[in-house]
């Protein structure tokens, strides 16, 4: 039998006092705030950084080859580049040449990514227990783009070198080149001071810019020219310079290309002393390869100036006890890496062994396991020496605190839809 529903046609005459009354709709443009928040917190604007991120890990993966891990992330990812110009190698059927892509810069790409997930996955995100799993995860993600932010602006990265039976409780920078200056008492060297790098890498071009650097303490200022990343001083009678090349003692900065390993390049720059008495003292070059510091004289004090990589102290010492070198059967690839070193603080002492992929963490430094040698390598019974990777983050386990929170997410939102999964099904089997 087919039941028919009843309907009423209301004539134009007919009495419509009895029909509900419909609420009229909001005719009001949206405020620019609404807009804006919806811009930021949309879905198109999540798909198209995640392609522009992974168009950028992409490119920089084949760019690295020939420019170096460290160069290629400071050209992707330095909060200095608000823009980019990726390289696409074409084959060489076409050319060989290199597509230029323009693209924003990677750090300020993560930050809007950062930005777009907070509003849109946890803000605007529909919330109730059956989303718990999924605000979990995004909120782990957003811990690990807060991760590499915090990495990007406070990490510091050195290497400590010593022999079997040395102490050090300084490690040297791995890139960053500084300016020591120190004054000479009775020989000694007395307290040093440190022109830091920041300073010095932006003097480049032709012609180069000129800085002075203001130095209170000091009887003197400093002035610097021609910075070169990975320079060489060269004399006049090896190859005659450039005609916008300043000569010093018949001497002259020859910038060679950088290197692809980063650490390996040597600075060097153009200095000068200025007393606050008296005439500028003339120029001289200083750089990251020479054997003795340079010495001036200002008035009846004696200055020494060395360039060199920046030093960071510890607040404890490590000695190297002993280094073990294991390598693979009629190969230079290593099998085993293992430094057992001494950690003194405060007159206590504590044994640890650092391994390869077993660092030593405390107080907030990690020592990774880099490399070993011997002080002759021609020599097998010379005195072995180790190089650890010492490393400043404090948001080192950050990444892997996220992998934990998202992995846990996903397996909460899992389980849920797992059980509400199985209640469907039995709801259905009753009926």
């Amino acid at each position: 039998m087919i039941h028919r529903l009843p309907f009423v046609v209301h004539s134009p005459h007919s009495d419509m006092s009895e029909a509900p009354e419909r609420e009229p709709r909001n005719s009001s443009p949206p405020s620019w705030s609404s807009i804006v928040f919806r811009v930021f917190a949309g879905f198109p604007l999540a798909v198209a950084l995640m392609v522009i991120l992974l168009l950028q890990t992409w490119l920089a993966t084949l760019e690295q080859v020939d420019y170096g891990l460290h160069a290629t992330l400071r050209k992707y990812f330095d909060p200095a580049a608000w823009y980019i110009l990726g390289e696409l190698r074409l084959p060489s059927f076409m050319g060989s040449k290199a597509l230029l892509i323009p693209m924003p810069g990677g750090y300020w790409v993560l930050g809007l990514f950062f930005v777009n997930l907070l509003l849109g996955g946890i803000v605007r995100a529909r919330k109730g227990w059956t989303k718990v799993g999924v605000l979990i995860s995004h909120a782990g993600i957003l811990l690990m783009i807060l991760s590499s932010g915090v990495t990007e602006m406070t990490e510091e990265r050195g290497t400590m070198d010593f022999f079997e039976g040395e102490s050090s409780n300084v490690a040297q920078d791995y890139y960053e080149y500084v300016v020591e200056i120190s004054e000479r008492t009775k020989g000694i060297p007395d307290q040093v001071h440190v022109v830091r790098g920041e300073y010095l890498t932006d003097l480049v071009g032709s012609p180069a810019p000129i800085r002075t650097v203001r130095l209170p303490e000091l009887p003197f200022d400093m002035q610097f020219t021609r910075y070169c990343k990975n320079g060489r001083v060269m004399s006049v009678r090896e190859m005659a310079p450039a005609a916008d090349t300043a000569v010093v003692d018949g001497y002259f900065l020859f910038d060679r290309p950088s290197d692809k390993n980063a650490e390996i390049n040597i600075a060097a720059c153009y200095a000068k002393v200025l007393p606050r008495q008296g005439e500028a003292l003339p120029s001289f070059i200083l750089s990251g390869d020479a054997f003795h510091p340079h010495t001036v004289r200002v008035g009846d004090r004696v200055f020494v100036f060395q360039m060199r990589k920046f030093l960071w102290t510890m607040p404890f010492t490590v000695r190297l006890d002993k280094a073990t070198a294991e390598y693979y059967p009629n190969s230079t690839k290593p099998k085993r890496f293992e430094s057992r070193v001494t950690r003194i603080e405060n007159g206590s002492e504590a044994n640890v062994e650092i391994k390869m992929n077993m660092p030593m963490r405390y107080e907030g430094l990690t020592f990774y396991q880099r490399m070993m040698g011997r002080e002759n390598a021609q020599v097998a019974n010379s005195r072995p020496y180790s190089q650890l990777e010492v490393v400043r983050n404090p948001a080192d386990q950050w990444p892997k605190y996220a992998l934990y929170v998202v992995t846990f997410g996903l397996l909460v939102h899992f389980v849920m839809k797992f059980v509400l999964y199985v209640k469907k099904i039995t709801r259905t089997r009753k009926l």
